[in-house]
C-alpha cells in the first residue's frame, strides 16, 4: 500500500472545518479511480452535513462535486486513463445490484449505503489522518474538498471533452445531474409543456436550464430577486418572487387558471412542497428533488384532482453525464451562468456561509 501526503479541508468532530495537512491517500483498489482535484462544487447538502441535519461520521472530507485529473487507476479499470480529465458523479453505481441492471444506477443500493456511512464500496476508507502516532480513517463522499480523491468505481467519472474543459464543469457532478435527472427521467417534459421551479438554488436553476431546453415554458419561484433575475437569464419564461405575492395564485394566473402540468419542488421544506401540489393541473405531476424534512400533503386532493407525486434522485452517471458534456459542446448551457464564488480551499468556510445566506447559486472551491 503506497500513501500519497494531501492537505484537505477537514469536518471534525466538533462540527468545525479546518485545514489539515497530515492527511494521507492510499492507491486505488480494484475499480476505483485516483483524481487530482482540479474543482469541487459547493452543494447546500455538505453545509446540511456541517450542520448535522445530514449525518456523516467524523472526521470526514465534504465536497462532491469533482472535477479533476486522473493520477493511478486501480486494476480491472478501463474506461479512463491516466491524465484524462474527468467530472464525477455523486453517486457511484456498482452495476451489478437490482437498480443498477434494470436501468437505475441512480438508485443504487450499494452506493446509498456508502454514502450513508461515509466509505467506499467495499466498505473501507482511503483516507487516513496522522494524529498521535495514530492512522485514523477519514470519511468521505467524495471528499473533493482535498488535493486529491479515490472515487469508488469507475462507473462515475465521464471523460470531459478538451474544448470544454474549465473549473466550472465540476457542478455538473451533482446540481446538473439532479436537474437532467428531474426533467428528462422523473418528470419527462416536452415541448410545450408548462412547468413551474419552485426554489432556484444551485440546483433548482440547474432545472430551469434543462426545462428550457426540453422546451418547456417555465415558471421560476424564489424569494430572492437576483435568483429570479438570473432565473431569467438562463431559461424561464415567468418569474415569481414568493415573497411578495402568493405563489400559487400567481402560477395558476400564468398558466390560465387551470394549474401548470409538473411543478418541480427543489427546496424541501412543508410550505413548498404544498405549494407545488396546489399549483399543478387535473392529472398535473409534481416532482420532488428538495431534501430536508417531513410534509403533510392532502390526500384528497391527490387522489380527486389525479395528481401524482414522484421523487427523483439524481440521474444515471454513465448515460446521463455525457448526455449534459453534449448540452455543453453544443452550447447549449454555459456554466459561467450559474457560478456566483470561487473561493481557494482555505477559504471554504466562508464558501458555506455564503450558502447559508442565500447568496450563492453554485459555488467552486479550487485546492
Amino acid at each position: 500500500m503506497s500513501l500519497k501526503g494531501m492537505r484537505a479541508a477537514i469536518l471534525d468532530k466538533d462540527k468545525s472545518l479546518r485545514m489539515r495537512d497530515n492527511l494521507y491517500i492510499e492507491r486505488p483498489k480494484k475499480g476505483e479511480v485516483l483524481v487530482r482535484v482540479l474543482a469541487c462544487g459547493v452543494c447546500h447538502t455538505d453545509l446540511h452535513v456541517v450542520e448535522g441535519k445530514v449525518y456523516l461520521p467524523t472526521p470526514a472530507i465534504l465536497g462532491h462535486e469533482i472535477y479533476g485529473v486522473v493520477e493511478d487507476i486501480g486494476e480491472g479499470v478501463s474506461t479512463v486513463s491516466p491524465g484524462d480529465h474527468v467530472v464525477s458523479s455523486f453517486m457511484w453505481p456498482c452495476g451489478r445490484c437490482r437498480p443498477c441492471i434494470s436501468g437505475y444506477e441512480n438508485l443504487c443500493e450499494a452506493s446509498i449505503r456508502a454514502r450513508a456511512a461515509g466509505v467506499m464500496l467495499d466498505g473501507t476508507s482511503r483516507v487516513r489522518l496522522a494524529m498521535g502516532g495514530q492512522s485514523i480513517p477519514v470519511y468521505v463522499r467524495n471528499g473533493g474538498f482535498a488535493e486529491y480523491a479515490v472515487i469508488p468505481t469507475e462507473n462515475a467519472l465521464a471523460p470531459v471533452p478538451e474544448k470544454i474543459r474549465s473549473p466550472e464543469v465540476a457542478i455538473l457532478g451533482c446540481a446538473f445531474l439532479t436537474a437532467y435527472g428531474a426533467v428528462f427521467n422523473s418528470a419527462h417534459i416536452k415541448a410545450g409543456d408548462r412547468v413551474a421551479v419552485f426554489g432556484v438554488g444551485g440546483v433548482g436553476m440547474a432545472i430551469v436550464k434543462m426545462a428550457s431546453i426540453a422546451g418547456a415554458d417555465v415558471i421560476a419561484i424564489d424569494v430572492v430577486e437576483e435568483k429570479l433575475n438570473r432565473a431569467r437569464q438562463v431559461g424561464a419564461r415567468y418569474t415569481i418572487n414568493s415573497g411578495k405575492e402568493n405563489p400559487v395564485e400567481a402560477v395558476r394566473s400564468i398558466a390560465g387558471g387551470e394549474g401548470v402540468d409538473i411543478a418541480i419542488e427543489a427546496v424541501g421544506i412543508p410550505q413548498t412542497v404544498q405549494q407545488a401540489i396546489d399549483s399543478v393541473r387535473i392529472g398535473g405531476k409534481v416532482i420532488q428533488v428538495g431534501l430536508g424534512s417531513r410534509a403533510e400533503v392532502d390526500l384528497n386532493r391527490l387522489v380527486i384532482r389525479g395528481i401524482s407525486i414522484v421523487g427523483s434522485y439524481g440521474a444515471r452517471p454513465r448515460i446521463d453525464l455525457p448526455r449534459i458534456l453534449g448540452f455543453i459542446e453544443n452550447k447549449l448551457i454555459d456554466l459561467r451562468e450559474f457560478i456566483t464564488g470561487i473561493y481557494r480551499l482555505h477559504d471554504i468556510e466562508k464558501a458555506l456561509n455564503d450558502v447559508k445566506r442565500g447568496l450563492a447559486i453554485r459555488s467552486i472551491v479550487i485546492p
